[in-house]
């Protein structure tokens, strides 16, 4: 057996695991361990032999150029002879990490058709491979279940190699850990939305992300042959557009790609709620770390399926630990002494750090346990940052227009959570598909009408790129779907997002 050079051969190979491993599986019915259906096709059933197969892999990966701590990849799941040098080229990034806790989204080959939503074990308690059991995690197991569009169905996880394949890349770099393990079903845009909410308060400094796909499956075994000439080359334009938006963390660009190419990405659910879940936290930036094709190894491009590898860091902003500190207990203070009637600081500028005296634009946000009670902001850079943060302070607390019947008050002080968004520049641009939902804000100029909405409103309720666009001509005062009339002008901005550690889990905040 050849490992994953074709659907046909994949599915094939599915059926013969399920029934010379059927009697294996019987006897585990009565346990909580998974079995390894796939020890000895798809990689090695020997213990020694397959860590030196993955370590051998890992070291001579490529060391990816990555900013900040991996949060997530994206890894592809064929016979180690063909896609393990691309996997392991993401995983190499892992190496010294420490993850206690890792989320591997994938999909059955054979069952993905058949439940709507994520299966989530029920009652399993550990995964097995030749290199020993991963203990699943079942608080957040159990946590999800209790979640539509989660639920447990049984059997769907039997035989299948999508998530089995990445667990050996776990196992020799990061060494202890607990599995949650999904597989996504059918799923419509809402259930992604809810299923990255649901996912989201797991989603901490400690948990990866591991998101399993090959990608393209190209030929007559795939039905899918958009091109016959230049096929090496097509290939990697397809890649290429693929890997574009991944690497924005654009879920929209990402599903528009699908439509518009049909690319056969088996993984395309997987990798969808991976990005909505990350753009739901402010979103990312990812590299490709690795791209080849089952066309180049065997040298037959009659049918052809390309593997690619990404690793997701956080955004790296530009204000560091202690500038956001000096900024946030300015707003606080600034807040604490209008309420109580007092002027607000005024602070030598020459104690504060260099980055905080510079011209910069924001918005001050005020919450009560999650409910809007203060958001005011300046678009262009009006002087200082900290002088900045310390008006708008003032008119969050003071002069929202929005709260003239129901003004902040001294007595809910303890409970006030603030948020300071650092804005860049504003940009014109050209086409809506410039716009990704996790890193932009958006400002829409027409007529005279203005309306803005920060970042985070739109990446906090998971909504579309139409969804925000159409919310934003909502806040001017113009019909939603005003943005698409020519004389419309839309911006875009960045936003540093930072706050005051929660006091307590809340609720979604009111639209800012």
């Amino acid at each position: 057996m050849s490992g994953h050079s074709t659907y046909r051969t994949a599915v094939m190979t599915m059926a013969i695991l399920s029934m010379t491993t059927g009697s294996r599986a019987a006897a585990e019915e009565g346990k909580a361990v998974r079995p390894a259906y796939c020890e000895g096709s798809w990689y090695p059933a020997g213990a020694s032999e397959l860590a030196a197969l993955v370590d051998d892999l890992l070291a001579k990966a490529p060391a990816p150029t990555i900013d900040g701590r991996p949060i997530a990849i994206v890894a592809p799941h064929a016979g180690y002879r063909f896609s393990a040098p691309v996997a392991a080229a993401a995983y190499r990034a892992l190496r010294g990490q420490s993850c206690p806790r890792v989320i591997v989204i994938a999909f059955s080959h054979r069952y993905a058709g058949a439940y709507r939503g994520v299966d989530v074990p029920k009652e399993l308690t550990a995964y097995r491979t030749p290199l020993g059991e991963i203990p699943i995690d079942r608080a957040v197991c159990d946590a999800l279940l209790a979640k539509p569009p989660f639920a447990a169905h049984p059997g769907v996880d039997r035989g299948e190699h999508s998530l089995e394949l990445q667990l050996p890349f776990l196992q020799r770099t990061l060494k202890d850990f607990r599995l949650v393990p999904l597989y996504v079903g059918q799923m419509a845009p809402g259930d992604y939305v809810a299923a990255a909410e649901a996912i989201l308060p797991w989603l901490d400094d400690q948990t990866l992300l591991v998101a399993s796909s090959d990608f393209t499956h190209f030929g007559l075994n795939y039905d899918y042959q958009p091109f016959k000439d230049d096929v090496p080359k097509k290939l990697r334009e397809l890649a290429d557009d693929a890997a574009a938006a991944i690497g924005r963390c654009d879920v929209d660009g990402f599903l528009e790609h699908l439509d518009k190419t049909g690319d056969t990405i088996c993984g395309r659910g997987p990798i969808t709620l991976m990005m909505r879940a990350l753009s739901m936290k402010g979103g990312a930036d990812a590299v490709r770390t690795a791209i080849d094709t089952s066309g180049n190894l065997t040298g037959d491009w009659t049918n052809s399926v390309t593997y690619q590898s990404f690793v997701f860091t956080r955004r790296a902003g530009t204000l560091g630990p202690r500038e956001r500190e000096v900024l946030l207990k300015l707003a606080r203070q600034t807040v604490a002494a209008v309420l109580d009637g007092q002027p607000p600081p005024k602070p030598n500028a020459g104690d504060l750090p260099a980055a905080v005296r510079k011209d910069g634009a924001c918005f001050v946000t005020l919450q009560n346990r999650g409910e809007l009670r203060g958001c005011i902001g300046n678009m262009i850079a009006q002087g200082p940052l900290y002088q900045g943060v310390i008006d708008n302070a003032i008119n969050a607390a003071t002069k929202d227009y929005r709260f003239a019947d129901n003004p902040v008050t001294s007595r809910e002080l303890p409970q006030i959570h603030i948020e300071i968004s650092y804005l860049t520049p504003m940009k014109r641009i050209a086409s809506p598909r410039e716009i990704v939902v996790g890193r932009h804000g958006l400002y829409i100029v027409l007529g005279m009408r203005r309306g803005v909405l920060l970042p985070q409103v739109a990446y906090e309720r998971g909504w579309s790129r139409d969804e925000f666009l159409a919310q934003v001509c909502r806040k001017a005062g113009l019909p939603p779907d005003a943005w698409k009339q020519p004389s419309a002008e839309i911006y875009s901005f960045e936003a540093e997002v930072f706050g005051e550690p929660e006091p307590t889990a809340t609720q979604p905040a009111a639209t800012r």
